[in-house]
């Protein structure tokens, strides 16, 4: 079970989590740029990319507040929130489209 948590937090270091929610940010920015021009099928596109972002993002936050003990406990518990209130967004985006 010890080499289990390791591998997860070295998966889920602190650096690796600030580049995964960077990552999640650039999908929703150049989503909605391109939602902004688009029309038809690069609407849907867009809808997508946005949806990674949001994705990228809530995984990111829950792995890492479960997953790092290196982080102050608060900090991790305010990690938790915001990823379920990101996947809270994003599933009742879903419904929209």
């Amino acid at each position: 079970m010890e080499q289990i948590n390791g591998i997860f937090e070295k998966l889920f270091s602190k650096t690796l989590i600030v580049g995964g929610i960077l990552l999640g940010i650039l999908l929703i920015w150049i989503g909605s740029i391109i939602a902004a021009f688009a029309t038809g099928d690069a609407l849907k596109a867009s809808s997508v990319l946005y949806s990674l972002g949001l994705a990228a993002i809530s995984v990111f936050l829950l792995s890492g507040g479960l997953a790092n003990r290196n982080i102050d406990k608060y900090v991790r518990l305010g990690m938790i929130l915001g990823g379920a209130l990101v996947l809270i967004n994003l599933v009742s985006i879903q419904n929209l489209f």
